[in-house]
């Protein structure tokens, strides 16, 4: 899964996600975006680019309605829980991007 993690996403989460094999990148270090991108401006370049949005950001993300995959992780949970909720996620059979924002925490 190809996966751009908003800039409070904790390098533990992005880790343990590489460490299963998902390319995902911050959204801080994609040139038209940088630290000061706007929740719609991420999913906009998410979405032009193929990528799921992954935050910790429940206020805002939690109730974000867009055209891709949004993971919302609250801040509590570990690397290695988001690492597992992302594979449970992947083995289900249906398309995240039809779905309302996905809570990990609940996977």
């Amino acid at each position: 899964m190809r996966i751009l993690a908003d800039t409070n996403v904790p390098e533990e989460h992005v880790s343990a996600l590489r460490g299963d094999g998902h390319e995902v990148v911050y959204s801080r270090d994609c040139d038209p975006l940088g630290p000061e991108a706007t929740d719609e401006e991420i999913t906009e370049y998410a979405d032009v680019e193929g990528f799921a949005v992954l935050s910790t950001d429940v206020s805002d993300f939690g109730r974000r309605h867009a055209e891709v995959p949004i993971l919302v992780a609250p801040q509590d949970m570990t690397g290695g829980t988001v690492q597992a909720s992302v594979a449970r996620l992947e083995s289900l059979s249906f398309d995240p991007a039809e779905s309302e924002p996905i809570w990990l925490s609940g996977l």
